[in-house]
């Protein structure tokens, strides 16, 4: 049986991710500078994900825990722009 603690942080990280990567066009100039940001919050969430999908031993299935690895990495992303956001800061 799954946690449901386990799957309501995995829908918010979900949002967290959506928000990292609707925004990012937002604050960032030049579509390869956005392209890069896209793709390395991408690969980085997914290496961290899968290495603690197949390294940790925890009562979770597996594609629950590379969800939330997946998400963790773009938690600070997230905060970063939402701060940017506030403060009405331009494109970098």
């Amino acid at each position: 049986m799954i946690a449901w603690q386990a799957l309501l942080a995995a829908a918010l990280m979900g949002v967290v991710v959506c928000y990292a990567h609707y925004e990012i066009p937002s604050f960032t100039s030049g579509a390869a500078k956005r392209r890069t940001a896209h793709v390395v919050l991408i690969v980085v969430g997914l290496a961290f994900g899968a290495m603690g999908a197949y390294t940790l031993d925890l009562p979770l299935p597996r594609w629950l825990v590379l969800a939330l690895g997946f998400g963790i990495v773009h938690l600070p992303a997230a905060a970063i722009l939402v701060l940017k956001r506030l403060r009405g800061a331009g494109m970098s």
